[in-house]
């Protein structure tokens, strides 16, 4: 710097600074005149008063001005002046990485990725580089987000060679797909999501046939780029489609999206903004978190990765970490409380999107004490059953936990009402209503003598009490959404469907037995009827995928029950006769004909594969009818477990029957092939049916399921 320009900085900063400190001093002294009574002026009706400014404010004035003098007689500020501390703009390095890259590059031969990889000062050159450039669409640490590819992973679009990373920065990328819009209609479009949801191995919950269209519609329109969709093209950027990874997002929502609209993705060229050094640094980095990701993933345990896995199924975290028709452990899922929404999280290992900075101890304390990182969690989490999963369980988990594809979806944000929304307020819920005693694996005195195999029923407790956590959706819950602990098993409502009394008694008084109860829960089909709704999903993303013989031992111990849950000893099982002459001589048995025998037979007995048997079934036998007047009032789709056993849907009966006649119709059916003799009266079906229609689980005749999507998920039923 020249000497005038110099003079002109010293005497411009100094010059500066006294008027700074002059205006400080005149108010100051001003302020000794000031009269917090006299009025300056009015504005609307308020007065301006002459209040004296608080002494604090002239005493931070003072401290800046001190440490302002201090800086600028230690560091460069005045012209030329070096400071007494001898700093120079040289010395901060993330100032000039361009200079210090070219310094690095020019002792190197060997410029291949993986030889840079090793540089560590490179690679944090590369490191700077990237977080300029980069991390505002690929995120700090290179995971992405949605539309932006995660590139710490060995799935690139246009290939993972040298050549390719390096051409992809420096030259852009420009990727397009055509629309379908205004070619398929949204029944096509619905059926080609389906199946490509299908060959990622993903569970929808539609008909086989839909699928199979779906695969036609592709062969037909997407085959010539995609060929089957188990393989990609990096010649032209065309994904695989039969993985995980769904850089446009994954659920079905979002993949119908795409197919409508099309894409048309563009990553810029950096080779007008950053040096050939800079981009092999930035390189360089990526293959370096890439080696360290692989390298974390290699150190997991295997076996416990397996191990985990089965362990993650048995607790069915996948079912409420996924969002209806959405990728798996990504979140998103709503829970309903008389206190607002509750969204289920991430829990993939996306670093900023889900758990991928958790370490053991925080996935620990989430799993076990409902304390996450950035607060405490809602109970709609089942911390308060998985507390009693054991330590290895746990790590088993977590190790599986870290090795799924790591998902960049959002977490939805919460919508519940004040106080409830104050985090903090939880821990005083755990203290109150959590219950942190050790289970207890000591079979009850009064269940001793039935109970044959301690063993198995220790086992059962493990995993109905644990990773099952029944209770959670089984138990009634007080005001502040808390397990009654002396109602346990006693049944509740969720998703407008009874989460039915699974208590020892009740299983026994309706006749069911550890074989049929095992078929049940791992099959979802039995002797005794067909699991639908929410224990259709448990069934398919859980108990299928456990073994029989644990399974077995979780129906052994809801059969034998525990304490507060013992079968009475005037318990006697109900046994339907199915219908007699006079039944079929009644009144109203033309009714059940019109309406319920053509598919269940004029018998009872279920046709396959039309319709289940009533007679002797589990919902009609229970001693609560909600369900039996749901079925009706709202219909039934299949559960897609088991192809050749799946049933046509049931159609709504709410504008075909009366409440009356629809009351007398199930009072008819719970007698002769239930054996149950409590009337069910018009007012019960009212009550159930405005419930249902309330939370949009019904519309009439011509409702089909899938309309349900449509619902406003934020009303309460109960």
């Amino acid at each position: 710097m020249s000497n005038f320009w110099n003079l002109w900085a010293v005497i411009c900063t100094i010059v500066f600074f006294l008027l700074m400190v002059s205006i400080v001093i005149k108010y100051w002294r001003k302020n000794h005149d000031a009269d917090a009574n006299k009025a300056l002026g009015t504005f609307d009706g308020i007065d301006e008063n002459d209040a004296p400014p608080p002494k604090l404010l002239f005493i931070s004035y003072f401290v800046a001005f001190c440490l302002s003098i201090g800086y600028l007689v230690l560091y460069p500020g005045l012209g030329n002046w070096e400071g007494l501390m001898g700093w120079k703009q040289s010395d901060d390095k993330l100032s000039s990485p361009t200079t210090t890259l070219d310094q690095q590059f020019a002792t190197l031969n060997d410029t291949s990725l993986a030889s840079l990889a090793q540089n560590s000062d490179i690679t944090k050159s590369g490191r700077i580089l990237f977080q300029t450039h980069c991390a505002a669409c690929h995120r700090d640490n290179g995971q992405g987000q949605k539309h932006f590819p995660n590139l710490i992973d060995n799935d690139w679009l246009y290939g993972g060679s040298d050549e390719a990373i390096l051409h992809s920065i420096e030259k852009g990328r420009n990727g397009a797909m055509a629309g379908y819009n205004e070619i398929l209609n949204q029944d096509e479009i619905s059926k080609l999501s389906y199946f490509l949801a299908s060959i990622n191995q993903r569970h929808t919950d539609v008909p086989p046939v839909k699928v199979e269209l779906g695969k036609q519609l592709f062969t037909q329109y997407c085959s010539a780029c995609h060929g089957d969709g188990s393989v990609g093209n990096p010649a032209i950027g065309v994904p695989v489609l039969s993985d995980d990874i769904w850089l446009h997002g994954g659920s079905i929502e979002e993949i119908q999206h795409t197919i409508k609209f099309g894409l048309n993705n563009v990553m810029p060229a950096f080779e007008k903004q950053l040096t050939r050094n800079e981009i092999l640094a930035i390189g360089a980095m990526l293959t370096q978190s890439r080696i360290d990701a692989e390298a974390h993933i290699a150190g997991l345990d295997s076996e416990a990765i397996k191990r985990g896995e089965y362990l993650a199924h048995a607790g069915d975290c996948v079912a409420c970490h996924s969002a209806e028709g959405g990728e798996p452990f990504a979140g998103g899922l709503p829970f309903v409380t008389p206190f607002g929404t509750v969204y289920s999280t991430n829990i993939t290992p996306h670093a900023s999107e889900g758990i991928g900075e958790y370490s053991y101890e925080d996935f620990k304390a989430a799993l076990v004490d409902g304390k996450g990182r950035h607060g405490y969690l809602y109970p709609a989490m089942p911390y308060t059953s998985y507390q009693y999963v054991k330590e290895q369980d746990m790590q088993d988990m977590w190790e599986y936990l870290q090795s799924i594809t790591a998902v960049a979806r959002r977490n939805d944000d919460n919508s519940m009402m004040f106080p409830s929304n104050i985090r903090l307020g939880l821990l005083s819920w755990n203290i109150v209503f959590m219950d942190t005693a050790p289970l207890q694996y000591e079979v009850p005195a009064e269940i001793k003598d039935s109970v044959d195999d301690v063993e198995k029923w220790q086992q059962g407790k493990y995993w109905v009490a644990g990773l099952g956590h029944c209770s959670e959706c089984h138990s009634p819950r007080n005001l502040a959404q808390a397990i009654i602990s002396d109602r346990i098993f006693q049944g509740n409502i969720i998703d407008g469907w009874n989460a039915p009394d699974i208590t020892a008694n009740e299983l026994y008084i309706d006749g069911w037995d550890t074989q049929v109860l095992t078929d049940f829960l791992h099959t979802g089909h039995s002797d005794k009827g067909t699991a639908f709704a929410g224990m259709a999903d448990v069934v398919k993303n859980s108990l299928s995928l456990m073994t029989r013989e644990d399974v077995e031992a979780m129906a052994y111990y809801l059969i034998k029950g525990d304490t507060n849950n013992f079968v009475s000893a005037d318990a006697t099982p109900l046994k339907p006769k199915g219908f007699d002459e006079s039944a079929y001589n009644s009144d109203i048995y033309p009714v059940y004909q019109q309406t319920c025998g053509a598919c269940h037979g004029a018998d009872g007995k279920g046709r396959d594969p039309i319709a289940p048997a009533l007679l002797n079934n589990g919902i009609i036998m229970h001693s609560d009818p909600f369900n039996t007047i749901a079925v009706t009032v709202r219909g039934l789709e299949p559960t897609y477990l088991v192809e050749d056993k799946n049933f046509m849907p049931m159609a709504s009966f709410e504008d075909v029957l009366s409440d009356q006649k629809l009351a007398e119709l199930i009072t008819f059916v719970r007698y002769h092939l239930g054996a149950r003799d409590i009337v069910v009266s018009e007012e019960d079906v009212k009550e159930v049916r405005e419930t249902l229609e309330k939370a949009g689980y019904a519309g009439g005749v011509h409702t089909t399921p899938d309309m349900y999507d449509q619902r406003d998920r934020n009303i309460n039923i109960k």
